[in-house]
């Protein structure tokens, strides 16, 4: 019975390979993804090298032999979210999603997912293509950038220290939100703007000047005194806005792209002042010279 069920499979992936453009559609030369099809059973058809390298699985191990469930966490498919995808799937044509995935020796790792269907040479669905993107490395750059940015947090907590005269009435001000209401909402939509530019960012590879556009907001934020709380304030207000409305998985990364956009805006901002106190030093330190000068003369 089982040599029955693999003499099937075997029968279906030749049938597959004949009547289909897989060896174009998986594009080996990208051995930076890892390139996967499969038939609606779930039977592995293809596996390109970039598959071998992300997986560490050898193409004569899962061609054939092993279900694409092998690529994922025991929970994911215990919750039947593969069925979903795959329903989901049939119904648009694609569908893509961020999460974890399994290697060979069993180590997850975080990855970008996108589904496509595929056709036979008649325009018949026959199956669907998986194509995924390590983020192992691109996850850990961005733990160091948090990190820094961080450091830059703690940074501005020390300058907001009333220890001058400016910072002390930075503090004591009112909230933006109150003492500048029209500024503050125009800022909140750029912000907000700049979330969603973020995620685009990170969904379709795409190059946005967000790291400017904060600097710029966090300039403003300086010449207006803003403080800590404003920019939280700036921060939850505007992920209030996008999460409202929004799937699950979505006000997600909101939430992720967020975190990091506001650690970066209050590194801005704490550089801003940074820069402003040395620049109020040196102005009193010229002063006094000046002063000193006049009083030898």
């Amino acid at each position: 019975m089982k040599e029955t069920s693999q003499q099937l499979i075997q029968g279906r992936i030749r049938e597959l390979r004949e009547n289909t453009d897989f060896v174009s559609t998986l594009l080996e030369s990208l051995v930076g993804y890892a390139i996967i099809a499969a038939d609606f059973d779930g039977n592995v058809i293809a596996f390109n090298e970039g598959a071998c390298q992300i997986y560490g699985y050898a193409p004569e191990e899962v061609i054939g032999k092993q279900g694409i469930e092998i690529f994922f966490t025991e929970e994911f498919i215990e919750a039947g979210k593969l069925q979903e995808i795959i329903d989901d799937l049939i119904e648009k044509g694609r569908f893509s999603y961020e999460g974890e995935k399994v290697r060979k020796d069993s180590e997850r790792f975080p990855a970008q997912v996108l589904f496509t269907l595929t056709k036979d040479r008649n325009g018949k669905v026959v199956g669907f293509i998986e194509i995924v993107e390590d983020l192992t490395e691109r996850k850990r750059a961005q733990k160091a950038r948090i990190e820094q940015l961080e450091r830059e947090l703690h940074s501005l907590e020390r300058l907001s220290t009333p220890k001058t005269a400016t910072t002390a009435q930075m503090l004591g001000l009112m909230p933006l939100h109150q003492s500048a209401p029209n500024i503050f909402d125009e800022m909140l939509q750029r912000y907000g703007d700049l979330i969603e530019l973020a995620l685009e960012q990170q969904a379709y590879r795409v190059e946005h000047d967000i790291s400017g556009n904060l600097r710029s907001i966090a300039e403003e934020l300086g010449h207006l005194k803003a403080g800590p709380r404003d920019v939280v304030e700036l921060h939850s207000s505007a992920l209030k806005r996008k999460t409202n409305a929004a799937s699950y998985a979505k006000a997600q990364a909101y939430m992720e792209e967020g975190r990091v956009m506001v650690l970066e805006l209050m590194g801005h901002l704490a550089s801003y002042y940074r820069t402003y106190s040395l620049g109020a030093t040196a102005v009193k330190m010229n002063d006094k010279s000046v002063k000193e000068g006049n009083s030898e003369g």
